[in-house]
């Protein structure tokens, strides 16, 4: 798992981002990598992002902004997406990204897709950076955004502190939050349970301060009263 700053956990989620457009250019000019690298947290439960890692149940996403579509050597795609043509630009993973069984039906990929157009531009951001030599930016409309309040990706079940946009996201990529408040495990066996994740489950391993973070947030919010 690619480490990302302390201080934007210890921030909280945000609440702003621009105003809603039609146009993955025009969002794409106020998107965060660092917003996209936590939502990219869904997508490493199947997917690597590193060049020198193998494939998952899909396939390694290094370089796959600009990529051919189905074309990650040595992964055996489903012949939903082999019969596909194409690049992977933006517009493309927009739509992709929106649906994928919808775009390909008969796909293999289960993932019901990222319905917020804010989502997938943060997103788009963080996988265009994972390349030696990120694709350009597309060309915008011109059009102006302003800056709105945002809604909350994860709602009221999920306490406000350090912490809670990456344990959010990391663990609603394979749990509901009913699981996570079901467990009521102190920091040392919610610790075990970590390992147990990375090394049984196939969970990437956390740098050290997202571990703490994550242990913080669980401990405090879903640990033993």
């Amino acid at each position: 798992m690619r480490r990302i700053p302390v201080f934007f956990y210890l921030l909280g989620w945000c609440g702003l981002v621009a105003a809603q457009s039609d146009l993955i250019s025009d969002r794409l000019t106020q998107a965060e990598a660092t917003t996209g690298q936590l939502i990219f947290n869904q997508c490493a439960v199947c997917h690597t992002a590193s060049p020198d890692q193998t494939h998952r149940i899909g396939p390694n996403l290094w370089d796959i902004v600009g990529r051919p579509i189905a074309h990650a050597e040595g992964f055996d795609y489903s012949p939903a997406l082999a019969a596909l043509t194409g690049n992977w630009d933006f517009d493309t993973l927009d739509v992709f990204l929106t649906d994928p069984m919808a775009y390909a039906p008969g796909t293999r990929m289960v993932f019901p897709g990222i319905k917020d157009g804010w989502q997938r531009a943060h997103l788009m951001a963080y996988l265009r950076t994972l390349s030696a030599s990120p694709v350009p930016l597309p060309a915008t409309s011109g059009t102006e955004v302003t800056v709105t309040p945002a809604d909350d990706p994860f709602g009221a079940d999920w306490p406000i502190g350090p912490g809670r946009e990456l344990t959010g996201y990391v663990c609603n990529a394979c749990h509901s939050l009913a699981l996570v408040k079901q467990q009521g495990l102190p920091r040392t066996r919610w610790d075990k349970l970590l390992d147990w994740m990375v090394e049984e489950q196939g969970m990437d391993e956390p740098g050290p301060e997202q571990r703490e973070l994550m242990l913080d947030y669980l401990s405090t919010h879903f640990g033993v009263p």
